[in-house]
């Protein structure tokens, strides 16, 4: 190995984090995840039609339906779509986005608690369960929070939802399932902690995807071209401080948001 890539390896990568390019349902392999896998071997097997999955903000849902479409798509080459209705629903108001969806063999609609108090998707949801349970084809449903709890006013589309099989996200609550998720993070961009503060971010961090990356975002530019090996006291002092200072942060801001809904 010539010095050039000698030197380049003793550094630290910088961090770049979107998660979006090769997302794989290997991302999320810790025990928490195995009935929901489960679930979703069932549906990409066409054993399961219908699956309505919950998680908080910030725990992966968007990240988990961009892996199951890559999923469904390479080992069945059928066609998939996936809704984010945060993406869309301001700017269609009349629900046009629903139309024809049936002509898919999978459709994955992510943020589904915006319809709550928009009743033209929630009359264009209903119309369109009801023409995929005529074709026979399959839905995927992600939400923040279930079916009888989003206070839809379209009775009959909350008893549609209510049917779907029901499975929760993990709240990482259990420190090896947050090892995973960090690991899983870092490794996707090919950047490494020092171990003091990888455990720190375990211990003391955000227990949710989004918050760590936000958290990473923060410490970023103390690690960056900095030498494995020769790593300041003051700097591991200085990122220690950091994530507990925006782990409280973006607890207060969960706080904030939870109290809204």
């Amino acid at each position: 190995m010539s010095k050039t890539l000698q030197d380049s390896a003793s550094n630290f990568d910088l961090i770049n984090l979107d998660l979006r390019p090769e997302i794989t349902l290997d991302d999320f392999r810790s025990a928490s995840f195995r009935p929901i896998l489960e679930a979703i071997t069932k549906l990409r097997d066409g054993k399961l039609h219908e699956l309505f999955i919950v998680g908080d903000r910030g725990f992966g849902k968007t990240h988990l339906a961009n892996a199951i479409y890559n999923e469904y798509t390479r080992h069945t080459g059928k066609m998939v779509i996936n809704l984010n209705l945060s993406e869309i629903i301001e700017q269609d108001p009349h629900a046009e986005s629903l139309v024809g969806l049936e002509l898919f063999d999978l459709i994955i609609i992510d943020d589904l608690q915006l319809v709550r108090h928009k009743q033209e998707w929630q009359e264009g949801l209903f119309h369109l369960i009801n023409r995929i349970r005529e074709h026979r084809k399959q839905i995927l449903y992600f939400a923040t929070m279930p079916a009888r709890e989003l206070q839809i006013s379209l009775l009959d589309l909350q008893t549609r939802l209510s049917l779907a099989p029901m499975l929760t996200l993990p709240d990482n609550n259990d420190v090896e399932d947050r090892r995973i998720l960090i690991n899983t993070i870092l490794k996707k961009k090919n950047w490494r902690l020092p171990a003091e503060i990888f455990e720190y971010l375990v211990i003391e961090g955000p227990h949710n995807a989004g918050g760590i990356i936000s958290v990473l975002e923060f410490i970023k530019p103390l690690f960056t071209k900095l030498s494995r090996v020769q790593i300041p006291k003051k700097t591991i002092n200085e990122a220690k401080e950091i994530i507990l200072r925006e782990t409280f942060m973006l607890e207060i801001a969960d706080n904030v948001v939870t109290t809204e809904y």
